[in-house]
């Protein structure tokens, strides 16, 4: 992430070096930035780095800010017009910005990177002083703790609860030794991150849901034969009860009424006279059970 911070700062002073404007040249190529074809892409790089850090509650202030920028904005745009880069300058700004945003869209990757990762260890860190604190004293956090990356703990009731008099409160911890718990800035982030966290797990294995979901649906309608068809199959079943044995001939011929292939007619019978079996031996089991009484 240092190297990321370095690349940005050396290629700010490399474009102001290759820039060469005399009066408000500052000033100058801001108005050109704002009205760069790229500006949007690059406000929305820099935002979306801001809000990989940023908690939740804090997240409406980037957008306040937001909101109050377009004044300034306007006042640069006035200035577009009063002096224009030389073709050399605005090759070169074309190049700085479009190198520039693919720095901020690496950026925010790492960013993310870097705030999962410790996330995850300071919730982990949380778990253990939890359970370390539970074989001490017996005592179990409850709300609050952070320490949680499932929903079900979400609502935990406190187990314990200490009075003013004492001046301790749920920030601290029993010892005396500091912070125990995590602040509400860091219990945000932490949500944050779980959230975030669900939401690439469930894109990460959806396309596999999908997938399996449309091969079952495709085994079904596979193997369930129209309606129409089963009824001339169930028709010859029932003439033919006794032996349901269609010969090479008769199936021959069912294939031509049903417009089936051969394969499925073989397994409907096949399936079909499991099924009578089954029926068949349910019946003599209650039969003979009424005959022994």
């Amino acid at each position: 992430m240092q190297e990321q911070q370095q690349q940005q700062q050396q290629m700010m002073s490399g474009f102001s070096d290759h820039i060469s404007l005399s009066g408000d040249a500052n000033r100058h190529i801001k108005a050109e930035i704002a009205n760069h074809p790229l500006y949007e892409q690059l406000l929305s790089a820099h935002v979306a780095c801001l809000r990989v850090a940023t908690p939740i509650d804090q997240l409406p202030l980037i957008d306040a800010q937001l909101s109050q920028s377009h004044h300034l904005l306007r006042s640069y745009i006035s200035d577009h017009h009063n002096q224009p880069l030389s073709p050399h300058d605005r090759q070169e700004l074309d190049n700085f910005l479009a190198q520039y945003l693919l720095v901020l869209c690496s950026f925010k990757e790492q960013l993310q990177q870097h705030v999962r990762v410790h996330a995850v260890e300071a919730v982990m860190a949380c778990r253990e002083i939890e359970h370390n604190l539970q074989a001490l004293t017996g005592v179990t956090l409850g709300e609050g703790s952070g320490a949680t990356m499932s929903d079900d703990e979400d609502e935990m009731p406190m187990d314990f609860s200490l009075d003013q008099s004492g001046g301790i409160d749920g920030s601290h911890d029993m010892m005396g030794f500091g912070p125990l718990l995590p602040t509400e800035s860091e219990r945000s982030l932490m949500e944050r991150v779980r959230q975030e966290l669900k939401i690439e797990l469930k894109q990460g294995f959806r396309s596999k849901i999908e997938d399996v979901r449309e091969e079952i649906l495709r085994k079904r309608r596979a193997g369930k034969l129209p309606g129409d068809t089963t009824s001339v199959l169930k028709d010859w079943w029932q003439q033919h009860a006794k032996w349901p044995y269609p010969t090479e001939d008769d199936k021959a011929k069912l294939v031509e009424e049903t417009g089936l292939q051969l394969k499925q007619i073989n397994n409907w019978f096949i399936n079909q006279r499991k099924r009578n079996w089954h029926s068949n031996s349910n019946s003599m089991t209650a039969l003979k059970s009424k005959r022994k009484r």
